[in-house]
C-alpha cells in the first residue's frame, strides 16, 4: 500500500486570500515529501473557492522545482474542457520538468456550472472523455497521429515534447462507471475511485464494482492501481474537526 495526498486547495472562506491559499497547497506538497507520501494529486476546478486550482498541469510543473523525490499527479484533467492536442504538449511538458515524475489522471467532470462557463454540453461529457481520451492515447504513443471521430477532426499532427517516461506516464481514470472501470483493466490503465464520505456499506460496493469489471475483462482487481479517495481532517478539537 501506497499513501497519497489530495491537494483540493479550498478557499474555505474570504478571509484566506487566493495566494494564500495556492501558496499553502505548494507548502504541504513540499512537506508531503519529506513527510514519505509517495505522491502528491491536484485538482482541478474552476469559478469556485471550492478549489483554486484551475490546471494541476501546472502545479506538477511548479512543485517539480521544489521536489526530487515524490510523484506529481492530476486528479485530474477534465477532458472535455481541453483541447487534446494542447493537453499533448503540456502533459509532456510536464514529464520532461518533473523528470519523469509526472501521474496522469484523467476524468469526464461532473460540476455543470463549470461546463455551461465554457460553453460545454455536460450531457457529452462521457463520449467526449471516451473520444479525447483516445486522442491523448494515439498522441502519447505516436510521433504522428491524426484522428477522425465525432467530436474532433485532426490532421495528421506532431507533438514536439515527448514524455520521459515510455510509453507514457501511468494514466488513471477517475470513474464510479462500470464501462469505465472496464475500460481501465481492457488497456491497463489505474483507477482513481473514492466513496466519499460514506461509510463501509459503500466502500463494500464499490470493491463489488471493481470486481466485476475486472472479471468482465478476464482480469484480476489486482491487474490495476486503485486509488482510494478518503477525507480526513488532523485536529486534537473535536468541535474543530465536526465544524
Amino acid at each position: 500500500m501506497q499513501f497519497a495526498t489530495f491537494i483540493l486547495a479550498t478557499q474555505r472562506g474570504y478571509h484566506q486570500t487566493s495566494d494564500s491559499v495556492i501558496h499553502d497547497a505548494i507548502e504541504q506538497t513540499v512537506l508531503s515529501e519529506q513527510a514519505g507520501f509517495d505522491t502528491a494529486w491536484f485538482a482541478e476546478h474552476h469559478f469556485n473557492n471550492y478549489s483554486l486550482v484551475p490546471s494541476p498541469l501546472m502545479m506538477v510543473a511548479h512543485c517539480a522545482g521544489l521536489t526530487k523525490r515524490i510523484r506529481l499527479g492530476t486528479a485530474v484533467c477534465v477532458l472535455p474542457l481541453y483541447q487534446p492536442q494542447r493537453l499533448l504538449a503540456e502533459i509532456g511538458f510536464a514529464d520532461v520538468v518533473s523528470n519523469g515524475r509526472l501521474e496522469l489522471g484523467v476524468g469526464s467532470g461532473y460540476q455543470q456550472f463549470e461546463f455551461e462557463r465554457f460553453g460545454v454540453n455536460i450531457d457529452n461529457a462521457p463520449a467526449v472523455f471516451s473520444e479525447y481520451l483516445d486522442i491523448v492515447l494515439k498522441g502519447l504513443s505516436q510521433k504522428i497521429f491524426s484522428h477522425s471521430g465525432q467530436f474532433m477532426q485532426i490532421p495528421p499532427t506532431a507533438i514536439s515534447v515527448r514524455t520521459i517516461q515510455k510509453p507514457s506516464p501511468p494514466i488513471w481514470i477517475a470513474t464510479g462507471s462500470p464501462s469505465s472501470m472496464r475500460r481501465a483493466y481492457r488497456e491497463r490503465h489505474n483507477l482513481l475511485v473514492t466513496a466519499l464520505h460514506n461509510g463501509l456499506e459503500t466502500l463494500g460496493a464499490l470493491r463489488g464494482m471493481i470486481q466485476e469489471a475486472a472479471a468482465a475483462e478476464f482480469k484480476s482487481p489486482g491487474d490495476a492501481k486503485i486509488s482510494l479517495l478518503r477525507c480526513c481532517y488532523a485536529s486534537a478539537d473535536g468541535a474543530e474537526i465536526n465544524r
